[in-house]
């Protein structure tokens, strides 16, 4: 049979939401009935809402998409309805993290997945059922660590929110995931496939299934029910180090972070590197400690200015002949008795006038302003240089037609500050 190769020919099936051109907002879903070369138009990213009622690429039956790379893959959420066997294309946008699944036994079968990169600990998965943390920390035997790279979320249709009629527990079928490079995390044979059921990570593998370590490499398992994610585990932890970590936790003090750990059995100990994040992706070393290498508990305190109200940190350990580990990721908001909000006015506005933003923050530094149309449309995207404290900034809107528009402020690492804000050009 002659492939048939459409490129940007899509049935487009809207359901309570809106699509604009290769993204799909929340509440919709861009239906595909053929095959669809991703790859062809250069340029063009292919992104879906990330939301608890998520915009879907769907595929409906032989349908698929072809041309994946890392350079061009579905960054967000993808449906797949029918009996057949089915890779979903995911990513980052930046990176493919494929997840292929098996073929279900009933044609009205339903299931969707997305690559959500980040701690599983920190990037809340949005859909129910089990939304928020999967905490990598909880995981049941087999399991002795879990991979804080991310991890794709898992919806089936029996679960009610992949529409009106649709099957599927996912109950039997072989997943087989595309891995990030897991070389200083696990020796081949010991990574697993694991899956979240609400309460802590179970092992699907059941054995070695992993191709490699490296990037790309593949590992597989098989589903059973009650599960919503899946992410990559192992069965030893690499490489072994003596010591335990018994506590890592942050407190605040006279708008300082105060971040203390205890540890035991420090006996071939090296130091502990702090590093710290603000995106909770980036880390950065910010201080280095030596370990006392005692055999008992051992305590730690260190005390660090914070820059942004919301940060994150993570221990890097590392033993005398060079091995080491990651703890676990905590956050910490400095809280100098601040009230953070943001406030926009006149509301309505007339054209000929400027909006003022009135705003108090913990933060300090760059920012942008970005408005919004009434359909998701970025319209207007400005740079401002914001203090810690209480800010006025007022904007322009005299090239904005009559109508609804959103405002949102955003930090350079990509926090907001207060409320998103509705106004009104007359």
């Amino acid at each position: 049979m002659r492939l048939i190769l459409i490129t940007l020919l899509l049935l487009i099936t809207i359901l309570e939401g809106i699509t604009q051109g290769n993204r799909v907002f929340s509440g919709g879903e861009l239906a595909n009935y053929s095959i669809i070369d991703i790859s062809s138009v250069n340029g063009i990213a292919w992104s879906t809402e990330r939301s608890s009622l998520p915009g879907y690429f769907s595929a409906f039956d032989t349908a698929n998409y072809i041309g994946c790379t890392d350079s061009a893959n579905i960054n967000g959420y993808i449906k797949k309805y029918g009996n057949q066997s089915f890779i979903f294309p995911i990513g980052s946008g930046n990176d493919l993290r494929t997840l292929e699944m098996s073929s279900p036994s009933v044609s009205t079968d339903a299931y969707a997945s997305a690559w959500i990169l980040g701690n599983p600990s920190l990037y809340l998965d949005p859909t129910q059922p089990n939304a928020g943390p999967h905490n990598i920390n909880s995981f049941i035997a087999p399991i002795v660590v879990v991979s804080p790279e991310g991890q794709w979320d898992w919806q089936v249709g029996a679960s009610g929110n992949l529409g009106q009629g649709t099957t599927g527990t996912g109950i039997g079928l072989r997943i087989t995931v595309s891995i990030p490079n897991m070389v200083l995390f696990a020796q081949t044979s010991s990574l697993r496939l694991v899956g979240w059921n609400g309460i802590a990570w179970i092992d699907l593998s059941g054995g070695p299934t992993a191709s490699n370590n490296i990037e790309n490499s593949t590992l597989s398992g098989i589903m059973v029910g009650g599960i919503t994610a899946v992410a990559i585990g192992s069965v030893e932890l690499f490489p072994p180090l003596a010591l335990k970590l018994v506590d890592f936790s942050s407190s605040s003090k006279q708008c300082q972070t105060v971040l203390s750990w205890t540890t035991f059995n420090e006996t071939n100990t090296e130091l502990f590197n702090v590093e710290q994040s603000f995106d909770g992706i980036h880390f950065t070393r910010i201080e280095t400690v030596l370990a006392a290498r005692g055999p008992n508990d051992n305590f730690y305190e260190i005390t660090i200015d914070q820059p942004a109200y919301l940060a994150y940190y993570r221990l890097h350990i590392m033993d005398t002949d060079g091995s080491f580990f990651y703890s676990e990721v905590i956050s910490s908001r400095r809280d100098c008795n601040l009230r953070e909000y943001l406030l926009v006015y006149p509301n309505p506005i007339a054209q000929h006038e400027r909006l003022v933003l009135d705003f108090e923050t913990y933060y300090r530094g760059k920012a942008e302003v970005t408005i919004f149309n009434a359909i998701g449309q970025k319209i207007i995207v400005t740079p401002i240089q914001i203090i810690k404290a209480h800010n006025l900034i007022w904007t322009d809107c005299q090239n904005l037609s009559a109508g609804t528009y959103l405002l949102i402020v955003l930090t350079s690492s990509g926090n907001q500050i207060g409320k998103t804000q509705k106004f009104i050009v007359q």
